[in-house]
């Protein structure tokens, strides 16, 4: 937690005042989803998207709620002002039940080293396919266990892999490969619809990028100039390897599109 404050159902409280009860059945079976967004030099980034997909999700898994998406942004906004936030990662838990809560937290930034960007990450993979892929749930403990295993062995994080071979995602990122000014990546239906992933392809397409759907196998990575992860924390992260294979650099088009990017977000933020 980066202060004290915690908003529940619209209600700023102190967050030690912020419980679920033990014998909470919805939270215990993990009837619940979230969203993560940032707030960066006093910016709320994306927030009806977040509040969109966050619906969303809980569509997908049958949470029933009251809640509406002109609300939650105003509960953001004012979390933000009490806590006066200048740069800070939001996470907003929706748990199901008779009566939702809803629950909105501001934690510590995260940053990446400036090498991640000029030099690339390290990945690892694992085969693994998610659940209802399109629903950012509760149901966190397979990704959170590849993505510690991913830290054992000194990567950013782990990519999954279908039992066909295919990379779908990362177990917090979505994933992109790119010849030149082409960008692939899994089919929508596969993997969860990042908001960084949605952002960056319009970019893309805003600045002469063609985007294609398709299942990409690990072992034919070599066929691509490049690829990166998008994610909140990090926006665009290029990838300096998978498992054994490397990457000799961070491919030109990879480059133009981290700038494009930048500059997308420092034109389009809401306040």
């Amino acid at each position: 937690m980066l202060t004290n404050l915690v908003s529940h159902n619209g209600k700023l409280i102190p967050s030690s005042e912020a419980k679920i009860p033990v014998d909470n059945i919805e939270w215990t079976y993990g009837f619940g989803v979230y969203e993560n967004l940032k707030i960066r030099n006093g910016k709320i980034y994306f927030a009806d998207k977040h509040i969109d997909r966050l619906f969303e999700s809980a569509r997908l898994i049958g949470l029933e709620h009251g809640f509406d998406k002109e609300t939650i942004g105003k509960w953001i906004k004012a979390l933000k002002d009490k806590n006066e936030a200048d740069s800070a990662n939001v996470k907003i838990l929706l748990i199901g039940g008779k009566e939702p809560n809803l629950y909105i937290m501001t934690l510590a930034p995260k940053f990446l080293d400036r090498k991640a960007y000029s030099q690339g990450v390290h990945t690892i993979t694992q085969e693994y396919e998610r659940y209802l892929p399109q629903a950012k749930t509760l149901n966190m403990l397979p990704s959170y266990l590849f993505f510690k295993a991913a830290q054992a062995a000194g990567a950013h994080d782990a990519l999954l892999i279908d039992r066909g071979g295919h990379i779908l995602e990362g177990t917090r990122s979505n994933f992109f490969a790119l010849n030149d000014k082409k960008l692939f990546t899994a089919p929508l239906e596969r993997v969860l619809n990042g908001v960084t992933r949605q952002t960056v392809i319009e970019c893309a397409k805003n600045n002469g990028y063609k985007i294609t759907e398709n299942l990409i196998k690990s072992a034919e990575i070599n066929r691509y100039d490049g690829a990166f992860l998008t994610h909140t924390s990090g926006k665009i992260v290029p990838i300096r390897s998978i498992d054994k294979f490397s990457f000799p650099a961070v491919a030109p088009g990879l480059k133009s599109l981290m700038k494009h990017y930048d500059d997308y977000l420092d034109s389009i933020y809401t306040s």
